[in-house]
């Protein structure tokens, strides 16, 4: 498969890597859109982000859009079912911490250089990520008109810069 990586500031590529082998409860995406964050922009431009910096390569993105390749559990999706993914994993809940979950200590982000080795993202054309992060679209949201209309307003927006 095809993954685009960082390896530090200004230094970003396009690699071939080893297709993602499921682990128990993970299900394998086609990757179909990647929103670019500004925390990918900061490693992309500085290679960190804060104190998180780029130690390994990294494949950035969390804000992920695809499609069920494999799911191999008891009551699977089917695959080409259209999800989106939670990117988040929490850690240890803290005490008067219970409603914030993304602070608690150990928590863990796809596309983060947070920790080592570095939680890889989806800016990739497979992915394989746990089922619970799995939220299902409706099979006719329309993706691809969209992304078209922001794609021609992105190259507008270039001339005019």
């Amino acid at each position: 498969m095809k993954a685009a990586v960082i390896r530090g500031a200004h230094d970003l590529g396009v690699i071939e890597m080893p297709d993602p082998a499921p682990g128990p409860g993970e299900v394998v995406l086609s990757v179909d859109f990647v929103g670019i964050c500004g925390s990918d922009l900061s490693y992309y431009s500085k290679g960190a982000i804060g104190a998180f910096q780029i130690r390994q390569p990294l494949v950035p993105g969390h804000e992920i859009v695809g499609r069920v390749v494999r799911d191999d559990r008891p009551y699977r999706l089917k695959p080409g079912t259209p999800v989106t993914i939670h990117p988040a994993s929490p850690g240890s809940c803290l005490p008067g911490l219970e409603a914030r979950p993304n602070i608690w200590p150990g928590s863990r982000y796809l596309g983060s250089a947070m920790t080592m080795p570095h939680q890889q993202g989806g800016m990739s054309t497979l992915l394989a990520v746990g089922a619970d992060h799995l939220r299902v679209l409706p099979e006719s949201l329309p993706l691809l008109p969209f992304f078209r209309k922001t794609r021609v307003r992105a190259k507008r927006y270039r001339r005019r810069v």
